[in-house]
């Protein structure tokens, strides 16, 4: 290998993107080759990631036939063969990302090559890269056999969309980590498959014998890869799936050996149990029954863990549908007492997002006020939202210190991080705007807590000032020179355009900016056109959340739109 690379004129190669010279790829071929078991492992990692960003710089800046890529190939198979090489997996990544259409040779005439075992040049009109590929093809198949099944995994990514190499790999592969990986990839390569090629009894024969064999972890792979040939065959497997999922015996086999093609890290329980119910969603009271089971399964057995994947389930059930509310509320409040910290704080959030429906549970709620249970990932405690599903539902026994509670972790912090679209500790802002019918009893708190943030520049001086400006309040302390700057309104809209907006809407499902004035405009100009009033009552009857938001806005959002449309369709 290296009389073969030294031999290689690199410095007559192009250059590779604006930054780095052809001979850059050579010596870090041989940082890699050099790296041994005694090599820190960040070295290693800064070494392949040099590698893949000299290698794909090269392509983006060429474009097909570019050189540096297809003289490099070859010296990358001997690296990714030798079980002396260092992570061969991360290596194995390197010619799998070489292989993406996106970046250069393409993947499928990859597959080709494979296919019909031709290893020799594929004439002038494919690309240097593209004959590079079909030169190596027969060397590259030899990662598929290799003795670690960590690489002969990896390898996969290179026939993952191609039924026929992954069938064959099936009948001869041992390892159960690398069959679990092969079976998901089975079944969406045969639903992606060219009829004029298919494979797919084949595969349903191979997704059959595994579901009804002994291993219990290729029984859950089966199915899953059954869903993209038969979108039902989850439904027919939840009473199989339940059991096997809440197994405890079988956690951890589950999340030893679960990979799919494209991870390089084992799945955990948790996610396979997110895509059965995913796959289960085509029937919405199907998958709220099989994620009320989990909770239940979890609460008998004391398995924490299975219960936080059913909270977890059901909030995100509950965010796309409104109609998951039914099932949701009686399973969020059975876990309100629930010795986990995690499942009592994402329970109490459930029940502040589904606001009045959650009335009758107020005084489990209330005995929560001083709960300091905190869940792992989010900020702010179990008592913070059993005080703000209190709020929600008008309960007066949330008003005491309410202000206190809401701003005191604002004080110390420096800014706050959180994912749109997951439970977390409210605005302050989403918690006081509704509540203008207590303004007399929380005035003096949010006047002195505005003094507060003024004096140090908070974080909330806008949030609270916003709060008073929405209760018909000066937002500015005394002394402050005015006037104060409203609230930027939104321009006005005719009756034509708010209804062509809200009639797209209902059809296309895509948000479009100003839609709330829209629905202002509609129930302020009656009477509503036949086409108008259909959109309205479709948009109302409709399972989902009519938001541009994620996390918890998208539920307040949501209940404004619906009050608006209900105002537009009593329209005479």
């Amino acid at each position: 290998m290296w009389e073969a690379l030294d031999a290689v004129d690199w410095r007559a190669l192009e250059a590779v993107g604006s930054d780095h010279s052809a001979t850059d790829v050579p010596k870090v071929l041989r940082r890699i080759a050099r790296a041994d078991v005694t090599t820190r492992p960040e070295a290693v990692a800064r070494a392949y990631a040099d590698l893949h960003d000299l290698l794909m710089a090269s392509w983006r800046a060429q474009g097909r036939g570019t050189d540096v890529g297809a003289v490099a190939l070859p010296f990358l198979v001997d690296l990714a063969l030798d079980p002396r090489t260092v992570a061969r997996p991360d290596l194995v990544d390197v010619l799998v990302c070489l292989a993406c259409d996106e970046v250069g040779g393409e993947a499928g005439g990859t597959g080709q090559a494979g296919d019909s075992g031709d290893s020799g040049d594929s004439g002038e009109a494919d690309s240097a890269r593209e004959a590079a590929w079909r030169r190596q093809w027969p060397r590259i198949r030899r990662l598929f056999d290799d003795g670690d099944p960590v690489v002969r995994r990896t390898a996969l990514q290179l026939i993952a969309d191609r039924t026929g190499p992954l069938l064959e790999r099936w009948h001869v592969e041992t390892n159960l980590s690398v069959r679990v990986a092969l079976l998901l990839a089975l079944g969406p390569a045969a639903a992606a498959e060219h009829p004029g090629r298919s494979t797919a009894a084949e595969v349903r024969a191979v997704l059959d014998a595994a579901l009804h064999g002994e291993n219990p972890v290729l029984r859950v792979a089966a199915v899953i890869a059954a869903a993209s040939l038969d979108p039902r065959s989850v439904l027919r497997a939840r009473p199989m799936l339940l059991e096997l999922l809440t197994d405890p015996v079988l956690a951890p086999e589950f999340e030893e050996v679960w990979y799919t093609v494209h991870c390089e890290i084992p799945c955990l329980r948790s996610d396979i149990v997110a895509r059965v119910v995913e796959l289960l969603e085509c029937e919405p009271a199907v998958a709220t029954a099989f994620v009320t089971a989990l909770a239940e399964i979890g609460s008998r057995i004391g398995d924490a863990e299975l219960r936080r994947c059913a909270v977890d389930e059901a909030w995100h059930l509950l965010s796309a549908r409104p109609s998951a509310a039914a099932a949701v509320l009686p399973l969020a409040a059975g876990l309100l007492a629930d010795p986990d910290d995690d499942v009592r704080y994402k329970a109490a959030h459930l029940m502040a997002v589904l606001g009045p429906g959650a009335a009758r549970y107020a005084d489990r709620l209330a005995a929560l006020l001083d709960d300091r249970g905190e869940s792992e990932f989010f900020d702010g405690t179990v008592g913070d939202h059993a005080r703000w599903a209190l709020t929600r539902i008008g309960d007066p026994r949330a008003l005491p210190d309410l202000v206190e509670q809401l701003v005191a972790p604002y004080r110390d912090m420096q800014g706050r991080g959180y994912g749109l679209g997951d439970p977390r500790r409210p605005d302050v802002a989403d918690v006081l705007r509704p509540l203008r019918a207590h303004a007399a009893e929380l005035l003096p708190a949010v006047r002195e807590a505005l003094r507060d943030e003024v004096s140090r520049a908070g974080w909330l001086v806008g949030d609270l000032r916003e709060v008073l400006h929405a209760w018909g309040e000066n937002p500015l302390l005394p002394g402050e020179p005015g006037p104060y700057p409203q609230p930027w309104e939104p321009p006005p809209m005719e009756p034509a355009q708010a209804e062509a907006r809200v009639v797209a809407y209902a059809a296309d499902g895509q948000w479009h900016w100003m839609l709330t004035t829209a629905f202002d405009t509609l129930a302020r100009h009656g009477p509503l056109t036949p086409a108008t009033r259909e959109a309205l009552t479709g948009l109302a009857a409709a399972d989902r959340r009519l938001s541009e938001h994620g996390g918890y806005p998208a539920f307040l959002q949501d209940e404004e739109i619906r009050a608006r449309i209900d105002r537009a369709l009593a329209l005479p």
